[in-house]
């Protein structure tokens, strides 16, 4: 199981890497960091379409494979996403999700985002192996460079 665990954090730093390398105009140009509620309380980052997050829980990282406007007016423009994405949890489970939430900029370079996660979670410790769904939940901060 460790084989997995490395596999999974070194995908997930190679993709952050690629939406850094993504982001225009130099290495922290359009990324946005922040804080929020994730994997636990968590330091949470995106760049382009690539979403990340480290907390005392564990790590997730997920791809925002659609993302369109809410039109809602000019002043708080939200944009609603869907996406894809892992997660590894610390104690050595792991799964898949697919985060569904909005985002809006409330002060300039400011936003907050907020997003229902169904999960599939593949339980590590139990001596069956099992498997269950969840229903997540995340929110947050972030500051945009």
């Amino acid at each position: 199981m460790n084989i997995i665990k490395v596999a999974v954090l070194s995908i997930i730093g190679a993709l952050m890497f690629v939406g850094s390398v993504q982001a225009e105009g130099g290495a922290l140009k359009g990324m946005k960091l922040g804080f929020g509620f994730d994997q636990g309380f968590s330091v949470v980052g995106s760049a382009g379409k690539i979403y990340g997050a480290l907390g005392d829980k564990g790590v997730a990282i997920d791809y925002h494979i659609k993302k369109g406007d809410l039109k809602l007016g000019e002043k708080l423009s939200p944009v609603w996403f869907i996406g894809g994405g892992g997660f590894v949890e610390w104690d050595g489970d792991f799964g898949v999700r697919l985060p569904i939430g909005a985002e809006v900029y409330f002060a300039k370079r400011i936003d907050a985002y907020a997003a229902f996660i169904p999960r599939l979670r593949f339980n590590n410790n139990d001596t069956n192996n099992s498997s269950d769904f969840g229903l997540d939940f995340a929110i947050g901060v972030r500051y945009t460079f």
